[in-house]
């Protein structure tokens, strides 16, 4: 009888860690098909999401695109962090989990955006520094970003702590030429030399896209600066978000290709025409 018991107890003991084994996966599994969240104040996100899209193509994200408040970078401190806390709260609530702030000027507001949500979140600056820091021989790091970005110095701050020499340039207005009017190739060229060309006496051999819309101006930026290193927030950063997703056991181990979907808080068509810039499948985009 004592034997009888025994088994018994290990069949029901059995059954009970196999029921619990089941609701954790699947609770698990179905937290990991969340979406990975990334939003920016415009389209420089998007270079973002490409790349970390390409090292992990199995996840689904959702981009935010905040046209409605663009550009963050003139605005005032107090403005830029509510508005920044706002769209991770948003994008928390369409289930995301995992937050990347694709925007440089919203990074600096992190630590404020980490108290107000429950879920991971990843900035840009930190990474991208630590790539330019590791890249860079001469120790000459040249930074372009806009104004908040500069004046805040964490670039800058960061460098140096490195033990290398960084020249930053304040390029706002680099942001509104690609959001308003990338199609006028001349006048992009012409305000790139301008804003740039201080940079050729410094004698950098490293370049730091301090605002992830910058990216997309490289062919021109090449053109003053000529063959040196170009450090972007994409690529700098996904394999951390890759690290990330393992570390909280958030990794998607789908083996399909993930969908992106994208939100917009204004222009909706004037964002639709500006994704033949990047190498994304979109499948839908809502105003919201």
């Amino acid at each position: 009888r004592a034997i009888l018991y025994k088994d018994q107890c290990n069949k029901i003991s059995h059954n009970v860690l196999f029921i619990m084994a089941f609701i954790y996966n699947k609770e698990r599994g179905i937290f990991m098909d969340k979406p990975i969240g990334v939003f920016d104040s415009g389209i420089g996100g998007l270079t973002v999401l490409e790349k970390v899209h390409e090292l992990l193509p199995n996840e689904n994200y959702i981009y935010l695109a905040d046209f409605k408040n663009n550009p963050y970078g003139i605005k005032s401190q107090k403005e830029i962090e509510k508005i920044v806390i706002n769209n991770a709260i948003l994008l928390e609530k369409m289930g995301a989990k995992l937050i990347i702030i694709a925007c440089n000027t919203a990074s600096l507001y992190v630590e404020s955006i980490r108290k107000s949500v429950k879920i991971p979140v990843i900035e840009v600056i930190e990474k991208t520094c630590e790539k330019a820091c590791r890249t860079s021989e001469n120790a000459k790091i040249g930074v372009i970003a806009t104004q908040m970005t500069i004046e805040n110095g964490r670039y800058e701050t960061y460098i140096n702590e490195k033990n290398k020499e960084s020249f930053g340039i304040k390029c706002s207005e680099f942001v509104d030429y690609i959001e308003n009017k990338f199609s006028d190739v001349e006048f992009g060229r012409t305000l790139v030399q301008e804003k740039i060309r201080p940079l050729k006496d410094k004698n950098i051999d490293t370049l730091i896209y301090g605002c992830t819309h910058f990216s997309l101006l490289e062919d021109k930026i090449k053109e003053v600066l000529g063959d040196i290193n170009y450090i972007d927030c994409g690529s700098s950063i996904a394999p951390f978000v890759k690290e990330v997703l393992i570390k909280n056991n958030l990794i998607n181990d789908e083996k399909t290709e993930g969908i992106i979907k994208a939100y917009v808080t204004k222009d909706l068509l004037g964002f639709r025409r500006k994704l033949n810039l990047f190498n994304l499948k979109i499948k839908t985009i809502e105003e919201v």
